[in-house]
């Protein structure tokens, strides 16, 4: 894949469409955006569209607006005036097809890995179109072009301008970077307290944010977390926290327990069977009623789970114990794990277990084992052991199984040929 050509193909077209737009006349632009760049893992990695907006534009369209945050229209542009697809001409119709044939062609590996050296391209080619225009008599004296992602993450636009741009442009998101590290030169407990304090807020430093901070720092923040459990009237953050940070403390536990039986909410009481899933108390849930015990135990499966500071191990165990204990919670287990096949990523930690899992007697544990192992990204030992599995589960007694495994081989196949040839 020749990344050269494809950044100056991206430019070579944006500019003479920004240009022809300067051109026209009007209102001062106070930025521009690759934008619109659908990526599906071995699937898709498209060429970007581009877009820009003028101060005008947007008060005429957007009468009411007055956030100027990244996550606002002011920032988004496929809510701007004027917007382009590039893809039409002939050297980047050409390139867009190289970059999909690299980028699919040795399994999700190598997209991953074509996937990050094409945000670097368009980052780039966006840089240099900003400094190309920045003293254009059509533009205002802050003129921006960034590359905008689906997810909104301003972390990928920042690759596109300078620290100056940044500060100037983006006030909120500046004030928020400000604060972390004001907050970050404070005592530890005053650290705590703040990121306490924003556990159920939207704006500035999230409660999403604060989550993440308390995860990594649970021990310090423990106290506090199990007084939020004990008295906020939405507790389930610091429920979700308390399990995510993994110590299984003594008053940890017995927090947790106790809002199991006695909260009033079940979402609440869900959230502290999660979390005790997430520390293991096995035994306790097992003795509990068949909603929160499943909860429990089939937590680890979910994808929360991956926000713990440990990474899940797949652990059929405990869900054998339960279903050899109480055969009557079946059902409910059988619907647990369906509802959360693919939500964790199969890594060679959980390849034997999972291998372990599709010979269960359990069919609920069957089926999650061979959706589990249909994975492309596994290393080539791992994905041979996966194949042959899911071969024998073609024989399964289960029609459910049989079907999963036979979709996996399909899927895996493909995945094994590439990395041998």
């Amino acid at each position: 894949m020749n990344w050269k050509a494809l950044e100056q193909a991206l430019f070579d077209a944006a500019r003479q469409t920004l240009q022809t737009l300067l051109n026209e006349g009007g209102s001062p632009l106070y930025a521009a955006a690759f934008h619109a760049s659908y990526r599906e893992e071995e699937a898709v990695l498209s060429v970007p569209s581009f877009a820009a907006n003028s101060l005008q534009a947007l008060s005429e369209d957007y009468l009411d607006e007055e956030d100027e945050s990244f996550s606002s229209v002011k920032w988004n542009p496929a809510d701007w005036r004027w917007d382009w697809e590039l893809c039409d001409g002939q050297q980047l119709m050409q390139l867009d097809d190289e970059l999909q044939a690299y980028a699919n062609r040795l399994g999700p590996r190598q997209w991953r890995a074509a996937e990050q050296r094409f945000l670097v391209t368009v980052s780039r080619a966006a840089r240099a179109l900003g400094r190309h225009f920045s003293q254009h008599p059509g533009v205002t004296p802050g003129f921006v072009v960034i590359f905008h992602d689906f997810a909104g993450d301003i972390a990928l636009a920042k690759r596109s301008m300078t620290r100056q741009q940044f500060e100037d442009n983006f006030p909120v998101e500046l004030a928020i970077e400000n604060t972390r590290r004001e907050v970050a030169a404070l005592p530890l407990a005053e650290q705590v307290a703040f990121y306490v304090s924003r556990l159920h807020c939207h704006d500035g430093i999230s409660g999403e944010d604060a989550e993440r901070w308390l995860i990594a720092n649970g021990r310090p923040a423990q106290a506090a977390l199990i007084e939020q459990l004990n008295g906020h009237e939405e507790p389930t953050a610091a429920a979700r926290i308390l399990g995510l940070a993994g110590m299984a403390d003594e008053p940890v536990i017995q927090a947790l327990r106790r809002e199991v039986i006695g909260a009033c909410e079940q979402p609440t009481r869900n959230w502290c069977a999660k979390a005790l899933g997430y520390l293991e108390d096995f035994d306790w849930l097992m003795q509990q009623t068949p909603d929160l015990a499943v909860a429990g135990i089939c937590a680890n499966y979910d994808g929360f789970r991956w926000r713990g500071v440990q990474p899940p191990v797949l652990n059929y165990t405990p869900i054998e114990r339960l279903l050899d204990r109480r055969p009557e919670f079946q059902a409910a287990v059988e619907e647990a794990l369906e509802d959360v096949c693919g939500q964790i990523d199969t890594t060679t930690a959980d390849v034997s277990e999972a291998l372990r899992g599709l010979v269960s007697s359990h069919v609920a544990i069957r089926r999650h084992a061979a959706s589990g192992l249909n994975n492309r990204g596994l290393l080539p030992d791992d994905a041979l052991r996966a194949i042959e599995a899911l071969r024998r589960a073609t024989q399964d007694t289960d029609e459910q199984v049989r079907h999963v495994a036979g979709l996996g081989l399909e899927a895996m196949k493909p995945s094994v040929a590439h990395r041998s040839s």
